[in-house]
């Protein structure tokens, strides 16, 4: 399913600090910083003043939009909605583990956002190429759509993304190892030597585009 406004929400979070990398000072204390503490000192709130005051949506929306980080109150409301789905306000104690804003973050989109037993993972690629002749002839247009879905082994869930990401690296690399591809550097996979039986091998493996032109 595809989530509207995805793209900004997280480039608001992204904004505000929670992706980056670096080792935060909150969480080198020995003292455990919660979850709320840590999102009081990103948003650059006082959590002692703070207290049991409220952090909500409407706090989190606010502050999201007085720090600069993001100008339209939907998208910044859409932003403090996710922080508090994560739990990033809540007062439960961050792992030691944890020393970056986005250690922090990964551990929690990983709980919050894993499928289900009841939920499947799709990947949905779709290409539209407008083809133009330079001797007057009518334009064409050239389609190609793939849908994939994970599939389960041995009892585990192989998501569409590592099959159609795996995949073809996989075949890429035995190419290159049997030598089917001549060509030597860093190159794209444009060429015929590289595509013809690249795209035939993945169609063994149940992987295929399904191509229309007009």
């Amino acid at each position: 399913m595809v989530r509207t406004g995805f793209g900004e929400i997280m480039g608001t979070l992204g904004r505000i600090g929670f992706f980056s990398a670096e080792a935060h000072p909150v969480l080198k204390q020995g003292s455990g910083p919660t979850f709320r503490m840590f999102l009081c000192e990103i948003l650059k709130m006082d959590s002692q003043k703070m207290g049991e005051a409220p952090l909500g949506e409407k706090e989190i929306t606010e502050r999201i939009l007085s720090l600069g980080h993001c100008k339209e109150r939907e998208t910044a409301s859409k932003a403090a909605k996710t922080i508090i789905f994560l739990g990033l306000h809540e007062q439960t104690e961050i792992p030691a583990s944890c020393e970056s804003p986005f250690s922090v973050t990964c551990l929690l989109m990983e709980e919050k956002l894993a499928y289900s037993s009841t939920e499947e993972d799709m990947v949905l690629l779709h290409h539209e190429v407008e083809v133009e002749f330079p001797d007057g002839q009518p334009s064409e247009n050239h389609r190609a759509t793939l849908l994939e879905f994970g599939k389960m082994k041995n009892g585990k869930m192989i998501s569409a993304m590592a099959l159609t990401v795996g995949i073809p690296a996989g075949i890429a690399a035995m190419l290159l190892l049997v030598n089917k591809i001549k060509t030597r550097g860093v190159l794209r996979p444009i060429e015929p030597e590289v595509y013809v039986p690249a795209l035939d091998m993945l169609q063994a493996y149940g992987i295929k585009l399904v191509e229309k032109s007009g």
